[in-house]
């Protein structure tokens, strides 16, 4: 059985949470967007290294560095709205709102909790079929006037990060504390290396997404009109040449509704499945330049859902009922799994 353990530690003043469960970790920063910065295998996995820790998600350079840019590294939340919303503002039936907008771009980018201070509500052992452990952090909006001057829309947002041997599951629950209706979307950014051994290169990495078509995008915003999608993309493609700003949607999903997107590393022998429960119904692929990495990003909603809805066009927002209705949560799932191919 493998034994699992929980570490804490200081860095740049920001605590940082280390989940292990035998070979497989993973590092939490719930000062910075409860952000999973690091989640590794060691490489006794992997053709040619022994004991040292091979990272799947690219971890960011320090602590200080993912506060100056908590969209560049490791795996941000995007809530409440994922990638962009045109001009920052939106229509909601019948009232107007406005988010915040960064100096140097038109648009609002990435929601509200990308470096948003989570509180930890519980950090524990799981004992069971699969043992491991886990932590849990939240976000209360009515304790932030600066989230409600946004989004008035009172809401609590719970994480919960659960390792096992081999496998990370990302897990949220959202509930509207409100007496409105709350329009949202929801998803996250995480980057993966794609070389997981010393000997890899981008020639020996091939990447799999599960789409039929593709939003076209101007300047970063969906017009409407969608694509059709490289179909090699769903038997495999060389990472080697890819560059990718895409929101894919039209997934072709697996069991009980759920889609995955791929990185087979074939020198190292070493594959891995990110998977999203069938809430997820676009993935955003993209590749960072100049860095062997790959975002694959599921999301509830393409880009600008919302404004697109308000044109008649279907886009998947989800509306929460106020909180004395049915309909008032909303939960979703993503898992990491490492895959070895011998």
């Amino acid at each position: 059985m493998s034994s699992s353990s929980i570490g804490h530690r200081a860095e740049d003043g920001i605590e940082v949470y280390t989940l292990q469960t035998g070979s497989t970790k993973a590092e939490i920063v719930p000062a910075i967007g409860a952000n999973c910065t690091r989640f590794a295998i060691q490489t006794e996995h992997v053709q040619s290294s022994v004991g040292e820790w091979i990272d799947l998600i690219a971890p960011p350079p320090s602590l200080a560095v993912l506060k100056q840019r908590p969209s560049g590294f490791g795996n941000p939340i995007l809530f409440p709205f994922p990638n962009r919303i045109r001009n920052g503002s939106f229509s909601f039936e019948g009232q107007d709102y406005a988010f915040d907008k960064p100096d140097n771009s038109p648009n609002s980018i990435h929601g509200l909790l990308l470096d948003y201070p989570f509180s930890i509500q519980s950090i524990d052992m799981v004992n069971g079929e699969k043992p491991g452990v886990e932590i849990i952090c939240s976000v209360d909006s009515e304790q932030s006037v600066w989230i409600s001057r946004q989004y008035p829309f009172p809401f609590l947002f719970q994480v919960t990060y659960t390792l096992t041997e081999e496998c990370l599951e990302m897990s949220v629950q959202i509930e509207n504390r409100g007496k409105k209706r709350m329009p949202m979307g929801f998803g996250i950014h995480p980057y993966f290396q794609v070389l997981f051994s010393p000997d890899s290169t981008i020639q020996t990495s091939w990447i799999t997404i599960p789409a039929a078509q593709y939003w076209e995008l101007d300047a970063f915003l969906p017009t409407g009109r969608l694509l059709d999608a490289d179909p090699e993309f769903l038997t495999g493609k060389c990472f080697k040449g890819l560059q990718l700003d895409d929101v894919f949607t039209q997934v072709i999903a697996s069991g009980a509704g759920a889609s995955s997107c791929r990185i087979d590393d074939r020198q190292a022998g070493v594959g891995l499945l990110v998977e999203a429960d069938a809430n997820f119904r676009e993935w955003v692929v993209y590749t960072p330049p100049d860095r062997p990495e790959i975002c694959f990003e599921p999301y509830t909603c393409p880009t600008d859902a919302i404004n697109l809805e308000a044109r008649g066009i279907p886009a998947g927002l989800v509306v929460l009922e106020p909180v004395s209705r049915q309909g008032s949560s909303f939960s979703a799932s993503v898992q990491f799994r490492v895959e070895l191919n011998g």
